[in-house]
């Protein structure tokens, strides 16, 4: 017997009060229930009825809460690197693109022509495109990643972006850089790349966000 909304909602409420934060991963997983509840339960109606632990859809859930917890960890790692391994897929067709490519070409070559003659100017320019580009895209992306943080899919994007801002950071520390001005080209080439990785993982989190927004919309409010 097919189950109503109501019931499916209860399934996804107990998934959510277990701990199966990311909303993607838990649609799947109440997929899956509602399926197995539908094909044993006779009657779904008196499986839902009830009060408190004496409910029979109670005593089942709470009897797999263990086995549900395992499956959502193991789902969420393997998910992460499905989603990483997409996304760096992603970057790669994009950075393939023509208008890219050039403009990759472009700029590595004015890093190779300018760099060794005008470190300081050459670093800063390159160092200054990283940052705006990381606002700007923050800027515009703020809401929609806030609004859906709890989709796996939108916590690998922000991951990503997280370590393309940290690396190029930290290695070589840009305070050492730019406030004790120990310039070197290293530097420039290390910007130069997380500048064209975090701009192209712009434009593929930018691509995506439509999909992401019409897929999950009946989930997210």
């Amino acid at each position: 017997m097919e189950l109503t909304k109501e019931q499916i909602k209860k399934i996804d409420l107990f998934l959510e009060g277990i701990g199966i934060e990311y909303i993607d991963i838990r649609f799947e997983m109440v997929d899956h229930i509602a399926s197995e509840i539908e094909n044993n339960i006779q009657d779904t109606n008196a499986f839902f009825k009830g009060r408190g632990f004496q409910v029979p859809f109670i005593k089942y859930m709470l009897s797999r809460k263990k086995a549900f917890k395992n499956r959502y960890k193991k789902q969420t790692k393997r998910l992460h690197w499905y989603y990483t391994k997409t996304i760096l897929k992603d970057i790669l067709k994009k950075a393939m693109l023509p208008k890219n490519m050039l403009a990759i070409i472009l700029l590595s070559f004015f890093c190779f022509f300018f760099g060794s003659k005008y470190v300081k100017g050459t670093s800063i320019l390159i160092f200054s495109s990283l940052i705006l580009n990381l606002l700007y895209t923050s800027f515009i992306t703020y809401k929609f990643t806030k609004k859906h943080k709890t989709l796996k899919f939108v916590k690998t994007y922000s991951f990503i972006s997280s370590l393309l801002i940290i690396v190029p950071l930290n290695l070589p520390n840009f305070l050492n850089i730019f406030y004790n001005g120990n310039y070197h080209e290293e530097a420039i080439y290390i910007y130069l790349v997380a500048f064209i990785f975090n701009y192209l993982l712009s434009q593929s989190f930018l691509e995506k966000k439509d999909f992401i927004e019409n897929k999950y919309k009946y989930l997210i409010q």
